[in-house]
C-alpha cells in the first residue's frame, strides 16, 4: 500500500501542470495588450484577468485541433489573507490622513502664534522689564514648534507614500477588481491563446538627441520606460494608441530605458553665444511615423546640454526646441 501511494505521489510531481502560460505584453501609449498561451491537460483552464481590462476586450483563440466549448468570465475571488492585509493598510491610511489633518491644524495655530508674537509692540512694565527678549523668546518657541510640525508632517507624508506603493503592489497581486476567465475545451487537452486590452501598463517614450559635429543632423534615439510586469513576460512597444486599427510598427523592448529605435533627422542648431546660453535647435521629422511626445536629453558634440520636451511630431513636421529649459516650460512652448 505504501508503495502504491509513493508511486502515485511521484507521478503527480512529474505530471505537467494544469496550464502553462507564455506571456507577451505589447505596450501602447495609452494601455497594453496581453497575450497568453494556455496549455491544459484536463479540458479546463482558469485565467486571471486584470481589473484594468477594457469591457468587451477579451479574445480566446483556439490552437490547432482545439475546440472551445464555453468561456465564462466571473469576478475573481479575494484571497482572505490578502483581503485582511489590504483592510489593514486602508485603516493605516485613514489614520495617517487623520494625523496629517491634525498637523495641518497645529501648523495654522503655530503660524498664527509666531505672527502674533512678532507683531507685538515692546512695552516695558514692572512685570515685563525686557519686552524685546520676551517677544523673541515667544517667537522662537512658536517657530520651534512649527519646525517640529513640519518634521512630523514630512515623516507622515513619506509613510503614506510608501504605504500607497505597497497597497498598489498588493492589490495587483491579489487581482483586486479583476476577474477570471473559465475555459472549457472539447477533449482533455488543447491549447488556447487568451488576449485582452487593458488601460494600464502603457510605455513612456524618452529621447536622446545627439547632434553631430556639423550641427546639421541628429541621431534621435527613442527609449522606453516600461511598466512593472511579471517575471518572464516578453515585452514589446508600439508608438500607437489602443484605438489604432492595426499598429504598423511593433518593436521589441530589451529592458527599461533600452533603445527602441534610432533615426537620423535633419536639425538646425543655434550656436551658443555665452556660457549661460541655452542650446536651441529646429528638428524635422523625415520618418513615416509620428514621434510620440516625451522628454528628451540633448547632447552637443557628446556634451550633455540639458533636457527639453518633445510634443507629438508628425511626419514632415518641424519644431523648435530649447534644451536646458524646465520640462513644464518646454512642454508649454512646444505645444503652441
Amino acid at each position: 500500500m505504501r508503495r502504491l501511494v509513493l508511486t502515485a505521489c511521484i507521478l503527480l510531481l512529474l505530471s505537467p501542470p494544469l496550464h502553462a502560460a507564455n506571456r507577451r505584453l505589447t505596450c501602447y501609449l495609452d494601455g497594453s495588450v496581453l497575450r497568453q498561451e494556455i496549455l491544459t491537460s484536463k479540458g479546463y483552464a482558469e485565467v486571471s484577468l486584470s481589473g484594468a481590462m477594457m469591457p468587451g476586450a477579451l479574445r480566446v483563440k483556439p490552437g490547432n485541433e482545439t475546440v472551445i466549448i464555453r468561456v465564462q468570465v466571473v469576478p475573481a475571488k479575494a484571497n482572505p489573507k490578502l483581503e485582511k492585509a489590504l483592510a489593514s493598510l486602508d485603516e493605516h491610511r485613514e489614520l495617517l490622513g487623520d494625523r496629517l489633518r491634525a498637523l495641518q491644524t497645529r501648523e495654522e495655530i503655530f503660524v498664527a502664534a509666531a505672527r502674533s508674537q512678532s507683531a507685538k509692540a515692546p512695552r516695558k512694565s514692572k512685570n515685563n522689564p525686557e519686552p524685546v527678549t520676551a517677544i523673541k523668546q515667544g517667537t522662537d518657541l512658536a517657530l520651534a514648534r512649527l519646525e517640529e510640525v513640519y518634521r512630523l508632517r514630512r515623516a507622515a507624508e513619506m509613510e503614506l507614500k510608501s504605504l500607497e506603493v505597497k497597497r498598489v503592489d498588493m492589490a495587483r497581486k491579489a487581482n483586486v477588481g479583476g476577474s477570471v476567465a473559465r475555459i472549457w475545451l472539447q477533449g482533455k487537452s488543447g491549447v488556447v491563446s487568451v488576449e485582452y486590452a487593458a488601460v494600464d501598463a502603457a510605455w513612456k517614450p524618452v529621447y536622446d538627441l545627439r547632434m553631430d559635429e556639423t550641427g546639421s543632423s541628429a541621431a534621435v534615439t527613442i527609449r522606453a520606460l516600461l511598466p512593472e510586469t511579471e517575471q518572464g513576460t516578453i515585452i514589446a512597444v508600439t508608438p500607437a494608441r489602443l484605438n489604432a486599427p492595426s499598429p504598423s510598427v511593433i518593436l521589441p523592448a530589451g529592458g527599461d530605458y533600452a533603445p527602441v529605435a534610432t533615426y537620423t533627422l535633419p536639425v538646425v542648431v543655434s550656436a551658443s553665444v555665452s556660457p549661460i546660453s541655452r542650446l536651441s535647435l529646429t528638428l524635422t521629422n523625415t520618418t513615416q511615423m509620428t514621434l510620440p511626445a516625451g522628454d528628451a536629453s540633448c547632447f552637443w558634440k557628446g556634451e550633455f546640454r540639458g533636457t527639453t520636451h518633445l510634443n507629438d511630431l508628425a511626419p514632415g513636421e518641424r519644431k523648435e526646441l530649447v534644451c536646458g529649459r524646465p520640462p513644464e516650460a518646454a512642454a508649454s512652448d512646444t505645444g503652441r
